[in-house]
């Protein structure tokens, strides 16, 4: 009895049932070929920044670096928008929110006055506000050149110390310090 093998446009044969195949029978995956991929540790995230109080205040930009932005984005970049990015009003830019699956519009620019580059017009509307992103969060970002946009994640939030803990150890540290001063 004929066999037809579970690839039948790549291998267009058959088999006797009982003939030994290469065939994984057990699981039905296909042909083994004993490969592996392994651990393969991928992170799109070119761009990582700890935010700051000033990419946080009223100015309403985020200030992204000079030397990744030159490496990670601008080669991915179509040249009217990298053309656009570098005149006075800058460059309209989609930015994708990853983590709440939301597009916002965001004007890219090259400072020259602090030679970086900046997202700029509702950054901290559509991201700082609504994201309650705070000094020392990191944050993530990289250029998908097929759509033409920014993709952002909240990839760490900042470490919060809770003051008044903080503030009760150092009180028990300073009753500590007068008592071994007491003991000498």
């Amino acid at each position: 009895m004929a066999e037809t093998l579970l690839f039948p446009s790549l291998f267009a044969s058959t088999r006797v049932q009982d003939q030994p195949c290469q065939l994984n029978q057990a699981d039905n995956r296909g042909l083994d070929l004993g490969l592996s991929l392994g651990s393969i540790d991928y992170d799109p995230w070119t761009i990582k920044k700890k935010l700051t109080v000033s990419d946080l205040g009223d100015l309403s930009r985020l200030l992204v670096p000079k030397t990744l932005t030159q490496k990670k984005v601008l080669p991915l970049m179509n040249k009217s928008l990298d053309e656009r990015v570098h005149s006075s009003d800058g460059g309209t830019v989609t930015v994708y929110d990853s983590d709440m699956k939301t597009k916002h519009e965001l004007v890219f620019k090259y400072w020259p006055s602090c030679k970086s580059y900046v997202l700029q017009a509702n950054w901290k509307k559509e991201f700082v506000n609504v994201r309650k992103l705070k000094e020392g969060d990191l944050i993530g970002l990289y250029w998908d050149a097929r759509s033409s946009a920014f993709v952002f994640s909240l990839l760490q939030r900042a470490l919060k110390i809770d003051t008044t803990v903080a503030c009760r150890y150092c009180w028990i540290l300073e009753e500590l310090n007068e008592i071994l001063e007491e003991i000498k």
